[in-house]
């Protein structure tokens, strides 16, 4: 049986035209690889500040109540509403916001930044007190069971604390605009 047939048979081809071909397909492959690595180090670097900056706004916003902590030795947030703007001054601080809620450098924040959730957690005993605002700054408050109460990331509240949730814009690579979310919960607790 003859399996060579005129037809099958390979063109002739100069020599280092594969070579090439497939050098340019390796180049291209490299390119986008590159470009997905540095897309993926702008996001990365955009949610580190931002949740760096988130901490420390909770931490500036989380003021106990010395007198309670006096009288029961339980660390209590002192006033939801004056933690709620301690909060919005802290994170405008810390991120270097203009008047509009704008970031100067849009490499890491390209559209407003906006405050999406703001929640107090006081932990008294076997009782978590949830003190929570929107978006339009509406306070609502509730009563959950220690041990059984998680903030919205999923991080279960072991003590007072305060967690906050930001919203903004991302520009990446070749003018692509992302909407980003970050959440931070940080826990106010004693130095035993």
């Amino acid at each position: 049986m003859h399996l060579k047939k005129k037809e099958c048979l390979l063109q002739s081809t100069e020599k280092g035209q594969i070579g090439w071909a497939a050098g340019l397909w390796l180049l291209l492959f490299l390119g986008c690889l590159l470009c997905a690595l540095i897309q993926l180090d702008v996001y990365r670097s955009s949610a580190q500040y931002m949740e760096d900056a988130l901490a420390a706004s909770n931490l500036a916003a989380a003021v106990i109540d010395v007198e309670e902590y006096g009288i029961s030795h339980q660390l209590q947030i002192k006033d939801v509403y004056g933690a709620r703007e301690r909060h919005i001054a802290a994170v405008k601080g810390n991120l270097g916001l203009t008047d509009a809620w704008e970031c100067p450098n849009q490499a890491l924040i390209s559209g407003p930044v906006k405050i999406e959730n703001f929640t107090v957690y006081s932990v008294s005993g076997n009782d978590v007190e949830i003190s929570s605002f929107d978006e339009n700054g509406v306070l609502s408050r509730s009563v959950g069971t220690f041990g059984q109460v998680a903030a919205p990331n999923g991080v279960l509240v072991e003590s007072s604390g305060i967690y906050s949730e930001i919203c903004y814009r991302i520009r990446g690579l070749f003018g692509v605009e992302v909407d980003a979310r970050k959440g931070k919960l940080a826990d106010v607790m004693r130095n035993e």
